[in-house]
């Protein structure tokens, strides 16, 4: 005969309710024996979307709501109080009558790990991302895929990998550029130490956040200069390792004060701080680089979007398909070698990921 499984579908700890989810073939007849409702009594199978208020369990009981979701296989739910004690009192209950304990994403059956990746997602525009290709955007998007179509989504790839792992954006400069009043006046608090002191910043500083919906960890950095103190040397290691890792790398210069510029100039996104100071050189011969003050806000919304732009330069519309699993991104890259390969073939669709 097959298990009945329980699962506890809220997160762990303290809450006001908590949901307890119980599916298998002697789901019912343990709720039956457990579940004594408030008018009347319950009928002889689950009526699907019917709802009871009454109390659970035999000696002790509490107050709780029943919720048939299937008649076959026979699925409820329980929404009981969140204490733990009452959710472990709740399961333990049915573990007795023979139900077996497993993971909410095994109860639902999260194979792709599609509910994992929305319970973790750190904003409103990935969860729904996420939440649209729950609903069959890939599906959609594989059956009728033209070149074109696979082009986008390989496009979107880089995307996919970021709906729940934030990206990596790092702050990096000569000291005293303003580097930790930024991640200050972008994080809208004190995160890191600023002083008029070069070398305050000695390790890497993370601050977590969300600019125009995308997560980001933002990495303050030691600025990068000669040094001869051995623990200053050591923060510009780590500053330099930070940068090399980063998937965005903002150099900040100081408008009022000689500009410090890296060798490698094509691979950073510039920005002129200090613009509510008197200039100390022309700002114009630093092509594309955004003007703001740190410390008045001026060109942050600026500054902002273009951190968007660079990151996901053309984001989904609603409803979009976006690889978010290994297998749909191998699935892209496949077909990418086919189409160049053959690009008057059509696209098979033998190895689809679901």
């Amino acid at each position: 005969m097959a298990d009945t499984f329980i699962a506890i579908l809220t997160p762990p700890g303290k809450a006001g309710v908590a949901t307890i989810g119980v599916r298998g073939p002697a789901a019912w007849s343990m709720v039956c024996e457990l579940f004594q409702p408030a008018l009347g009594r319950l009928p002889a199978s689950p009526i699907t979307n019917k709802f009871w208020y009454g109390r659970i369990g035999t000696t002790h009981a509490d107050s709780a709501v029943l919720a048939a979701k299937h008649e076959s296989p026979p699925y409820v739910e329980i929404h009981s109080h969140g204490g733990i004690e009452v959710v472990r009192f709740i399961e333990e209950l049915f573990v007795q009558r023979g139900a077996v304990v497993v993971s909410w994403q095994h109860f639902l059956g999260d194979s792709f790990g599609i509910f994992d990746m929305l319970a973790n997602a750190p904003t409103l525009r990935t969860a729904s991302i996420l939440l649209d290709q729950h609903d069959g955007a890939w599906n959609r998007a594989v059956i009728e895929a033209t070149p074109a179509a696979l082009d986008r989504l390989r496009a979107l790839t880089p995307l996919g990998r970021h709906l729940v792992e934030p990206w990596q954006v790092v702050l990096a400069g000569a000291p005293n550029v303003g580097k930790s009043s930024l991640m200050n006046a972008l994080a809208g608090y004190t995160r890191s130490v600023v002083t008029p002191i070069a070398g305050t910043t000695r390790d890497v500083v993370h601050c977590r956040l969300a600019i125009d919906g995308w997560p980001i960890v933002l990495l303050d950095t030691a600025g990068l200069r000669e040094a001869n103190e051995s623990l200053e040397q050591l923060g510009i290691a780590r500053a330099k390792a930070a940068a090399s890792d980063a998937d965005l790398r903002i150099w900040l210069v100081d408008g009022s004060e000689p500009a410090y510029l890296p060798t490698d100039a094509d691979k950073w996104l510039f920005v002129i701080n200090k613009i509510d100071l008197p200039p100390a050189w022309d700002w114009s011969t630093l092509t594309g680089a955004l003007p703001i003050s740190a410390h008045t806000g001026a060109g942050l919304a600026e500054l902002c979007a273009a951190i968007s732009a660079a990151l996901v330069p053309a984001p989904p519309i609603p409803g979009e398909a976006v690889p978010w699993h290994d297998e749909q991104r191998r699935y892209c890259a496949a077909q990418g070698d086919l189409i160049s390969d053959a690009p008057a073939r059509s696209v098979s669709r033998s190895a689809e990921p679901t």
